[in-house]
């Protein structure tokens, strides 16, 4: 072999290894990050579990306000499934606040991000971990809302698997969007029951403001052209039009507007990127490019 076909098998040699621990390096990062944001989801998950307050807020109140509402006020079918909806969605965008603000808020309060920091934990991971725990509440949330107004006779059901889809792309888009907004609150709170609190108002007036998140317009403070564009009436409207079975849903007047998921994924995915930056910038010290 010349010196020549000595040097190209060395090069492809040391090519190959190079090769072989970037990949190995890549493959290390990503378990380092997975593992991280499970542990932020567990330790969320386990102390929300303990917390009756933020359970009962999130997942109980909005059933409560519904059954008082209709015991108070007598609504068609199709009103009555709309409203069934909107105080649904409610109890997801509450829990999506209040799980992922409130330890948070913890967190931030007893000074563990310095620990945080000198572990160097991946600001995107602790994100992505609050998040999921969040989301999980947010589902519950959901789900029993839509169970009570089931068990109430609103028309409400699961017609096939592309209302199922539908709708849950909607939630998790209109879920990330708002605990994205907990970030900023949570930091200028910087108490646990004061964010708690602040969180869940965030809510209920995005509720009240937008007609019950957009169901019934004929309430709302916001005018349609300014709440139509909103993530929480956005995907409220796309989970009412997939879920309410009612003969006259075809004649409400959102019923026939299309492309409602469009701009909530570019909520979404804004808001995600947004989140990570303020973890990056206002928790962990890093500034906000990467």
């Amino acid at each position: 072999m010349s010196d020549s076909d000595a040097k190209v098998a060395s090069l492809e040699k040391t090519s190959t290894e190079t090769k072989m621990e970037d990949r190995s390096s890549i493959e290390k990062q990503a378990h380092i990050w997975v593992a991280q944001a499970s542990g932020f989801t567990y330790h969320t998950l386990r102390d929300v579990s303990r917390s009756w307050s933020v359970l009962a807020v999130a997942v109980g109140l909005p059933p409560i306000m519904y059954l008082l509402v209709t015991a108070t006020r007598s609504f068609d079918p199709t009103t009555k499934g709309l409203f069934a909806v909107g105080i649904a969605v409610l109890g997801a965008m509450i829990a999506s606040l209040t799980v992922f603000g409130s330890q948070l808020a913890v967190d931030l309060e007893a000074d563990r991000f310095v620990a945080y920091r000198s572990m160097a934990v991946r600001p995107s991971a602790d994100f992505a971990g609050r998040v999921v725990a969040g989301l999980v509440v947010a589902a519950l949330a959901l789900v029993v809302g839509l169970g009570v107004g089931v068990l109430d006779s609103a028309p409400i059901s699961v017609t096939g698997v592309l209302p199922v889809v539908v709708s849950l792309a909607a939630f998790l888009g209109l879920s990330v969007v708002f605990m994205a907004v907990a970030v900023p609150i949570v930091v200028a709170a910087n108490n646990e029951q004061y964010a708690q609190f602040v969180l869940s108002l965030v809510a209920v007036f995005a509720f009240m403001l937008t007609g019950y998140n957009g169901m019934l317009s004929s309430v709302a403070v916001l005018s349609e052209s300014i709440s139509g564009f909103l993530p929480n009436v956005l995907a409220t409207r796309t989970i009412a039009v997939q879920l309410v079975t009612s003969e006259n849903i075809t004649r409400v007047g959102f019923a026939a507007e299309r492309g409602r998921l469009q701009p909530l994924v570019a909520y979404s995915i804004g808001a995600a990127l947004l989140g990570v930056l303020l973890t990056r910038w206002q928790l962990y010290d890093k500034g906000i490019r990467p």
